[in-house]
């Protein structure tokens, strides 16, 4: 089989395209025939070596998180083990308990677009902050991938959406109230805040524990290196394990079916061009979420 790997940490040269044996299922385990895998940042940031500390990657490792694919007929989406080979080839191998059946009304692209990105949104918005109708939600960068679906998340669950980009007609389509250009303006005019998604980490970070009311909640996904810095009192910060389960995934696949979550796919490449989705993943102003089209 075909799959992206790399021999070990780099820049885009490190990834290659190669001719493996296709791998087999192991206990607790599913082998997908892969129709569709998103990219990540996650994957562009693991090959950097910038998540070393986290998973420490053995080489040769194939790419990717999440994707979609046939078994015994099914088409099926879910997560890789970051510990194991990934989902960047023409089979891969994902715990059970990592997937989820793609329901009708869903293709394979779609549903491999809402693994990562969607439980990214999904699990800091619903489970950790627990937005409730009237809350305030400040979503950073709310044109990429995590982004696009936050928005949709915290607005269908009540609350006035905020949102840091450069693209103001797309998220609000979306349903922010307010885009907020960061180049001209300070969030923090906007504040405060009940819950701040941080998408970014670093400087940015720090200064949205500012925003924050008292009670409020900073939940923050892996990213850029946060400075040292002290939590004020009365604001919590959360940094929430974004784990894939069945019931997890079905519950994002039925919220896109029933039209409620929009899924985002902007960009589709084969595999054979996947030096250009990591390109486009890695740029900066990032719209919705690129896909590849693996068979």
């Amino acid at each position: 089989m075909r799959a992206l790997r790399i021999h070990g940490y780099g820049g885009p040269e490190a990834m290659r395209l190669e001719e493996v044996p296709a791998p087999g299922a192991g206990p607790a385990q599913v082998l997908l025939k892969v129709r569709a895998a998103s990219v990540n940042p996650i994957d562009w940031k693991m090959r950097r070596g910038m998540l070393a500390s986290i998973f420490a990657l053995s080489f040769p490792r194939t790419l990717g998180r999440d994707c979609s694919g046939e078994a015994s007929g099914a088409l099926i989406a879910g997560v890789a083990d970051p510990r194991t080979d990934g989902t960047h080839a023409e089979y891969a191998v994902l715990p059970q308990a990592a997937t989820a059946p793609v329901p009708p009304g869903l293709d394979a692209a779609t549903a491999a677009s809402l693994c990562i990105a969607g439980l990214s949104a999904w699990i800091p918005l619903a489970e950790v902050a627990q937005v409730q109708p009237g809350m305030r939600v400040l979503i950073h960068g709310g044109a990429g991938g995590v982004g696009s679906l936050a928005i949709q998340i915290a607005r269908e669950l009540g609350a006035t959406v905020f949102t840091t980009s450069t693209q103001a007609d797309y998220c609000q389509q979306l349903g922010a109230e307010r885009v907020i250009d960061y180049r001209i303006e300070n969030f923090a005019d906007a504040g405060p805040f009940d819950v701040v998604l941080d998408t970014l980490g670093g400087e940015t970070h720090v200064r949205s524990l500012q925003v924050l009311k008292p009670g409020g909640v900073l939940v923050a996904l892996s990213a850029a290196p946060i400075p040292p810095h002290a939590v004020p009192n009365g604001v919590r910060v959360e940094k929430p394990h974004v784990q894939a389960t069945r019931e997890r995934l079905g519950r994002i696949f039925d919220w896109a079916v029933t039209g409620r979550l929009r899924p985002q796919v902007t960009q589709r490449f084969a595999l054979e061009n996947a030096h250009e989705a990591y390109a486009a993943a890695e740029a900066p102003h990032g719209r919705g979420k690129i896909v590849l089209e693996i068979s």
